[in-house]
């Protein structure tokens, strides 16, 4: 009865705290003023889960419109849009474990963005937040019967693939089903589908085909030397066909390529750790990362009620590590070998068109530490109050296989989002 009345305790003051923080905007974000439609037109069940119109603005390289002309003086002089596409995102997160830690986290993940088409045939997205400008720019036409682009980019978080990449099953870090992307989502859990990159992309879409190949380095700096055998390469394919309403996509990923023994002796000290003179931040794991594995996205409708399936699966996940299973810094000469793998499902389906249920099952695996596995069992709820304001909350239970580990145990997350 105690644990009950504490843990009704947690839930009331995880929503008192989160509603705080979040009010009813009614104006729409930066792309849908360039396009004079509704955030929805391009979202599936809630922000910002692309449908196959969203999918194909971004293809686009984010230069579509409603038709309005760029302002621009003849003779190729200065092209301007008729909008200027800024918006903002502000996310207040409430995340309280059992065994591990309770944080309050108001602007998590929040930024100030400018996106949107800035010349024919060239569109951009780019986030300022922390203090740090990242972002990318994108060169697309269509040619070849579909699109073809090229971006480049630069991150300190949204992983290899922030260049493009247009599915909902975690491969690109903002666009997922669950909020706790850890415990939900096997391509955030492993750090395959977040962390630091700087790097460029060639991609072509066409009869629901799509594909996308690029080099990258995982860092995130102004300015650094890495050196010309430091870039990983990365490769990206999909399907996308429709079986009576349903729409649905099967794809695939790989990353290779070690980052280089001459930018690792760069990035690292004599004792492992990471030079912060030179980068943000390191994910030291990311170096010589060679991963491979499947991805599964379903779009569909039961009785009228929207329906999205996603999974994944990590068949391939190989890097050296500079920490030992303690903790402790290893220099890149006593880096070990480790693998982890897994895979992730998850479903979310909305009764009516503001409410959604979502449920979700991760399985992780490590090849290295034995009775390190474990399975979480995730449950949640989302409200869209606006099309641009989102409520959600998450419950999450891991069940480990070494019953002393700290993640063994409940997880709760409540978070607000607006955009404007």
């Amino acid at each position: 009865m105690m644990k009950a009345r504490i843990t009704a305790k947690r839930i009331i003051s995880m929503v008192g705290l989160s509603l705080m923080c979040a009010t009813a905007a009614e104006a729409t974000p930066a792309f849908a003023r360039q396009m004079d439609a509704d955030c929805m037109s391009c979202h599936f069940q809630n922000m910002p889960k692309l449908n196959a119109f969203g999918r194909d603005f971004k293809m686009s390289g984010f230069t579509m419109t409603s038709g309005k002309e760029m302002k621009s003086e003849p003779n190729g002089g200065l092209g301007l849009p008729e909008t200027l596409n800024m918006a903002f995102v502000i996310k207040a997160r409430v995340l309280d474990s059992e065994n591990k830690y309770a944080k309050t986290e108001i602007f998590d993940e929040s930024a100030f963005i400018f996106g949107g088409k800035i010349a024919d045939n060239v569109g951009t997205s780019m986030e300022f937040a922390e203090g740090l400008i990242g972002g990318k720019v994108t060169f697309a036409t269509e040619a070849l019967g579909g699109r073809v682009g090229a971006t480049y980019h630069m991150t300190d978080a949204l992983g290899a693939f922030a260049g493009t990449e247009i599915y909902t099953t975690g491969l690109y870090r903002p666009v997922r089903q669950f909020e706790n992307r850890k415990k939900t989502n096997i391509f955030q859990n492993l750090g395959i589908g977040d962390g630091e990159a700087t790097g460029a992309q060639v991609y072509y879409r066409a009869n629901g085909f799509y594909a996308t190949v690029g080099g990258y380095v995982p860092m995130f700096a102004a300015s650094a030397e890495t050196g010309t055998d430091s870039f990983k390469a990365l490769a990206r394919a999909a399907y996308e066909f429709n079986i009576g309403s349903s729409t649905i996509a099967l794809g695939g990923y790989y990353i290779g390529g070690n980052s280089g023994q001459e930018l690792t002796d760069r990035l690292l000290d004599g004792t492992g750790e990471p030079l912060s003179d030179l980068v943000h931040g390191l994910d030291t794991d990311a170096l010589d990362r060679e991963s491979a594995g499947i991805d599964l996205q379903v779009e569909s409708a039961i009785a009228d009620m929207s329906l999205m399936l996603t999974g994944g699966y990590v068949f391939k996940n190989d890097y050296s590590s500079y920490y030992d299973p303690n903790g402790n810094f290893l220099t890149s000469t006593t880096a070990i070998k480790r693998e982890r793998t897994g895979y992730h499902l998850d479903l979310q389906i909305n009764p009516v068109e503001r409410f959604g249920a979502k449920i979700a099952i991760l399985g992780y695996n490590d090849e290295l530490i034995a009775n390190n596995d474990y399975t979480v069992y995730s449950l949640g709820l989302e409200y869209n109050m606006r099309q641009n304001v989102r409520f959600c909350v998450e419950y999450s239970n891991t069940s480990h296989d070494s019953p002393t580990n700290t993640l063994e145990g409940d997880e709760f997350l409540f978070m607000s989002m607006i955009s404007f």
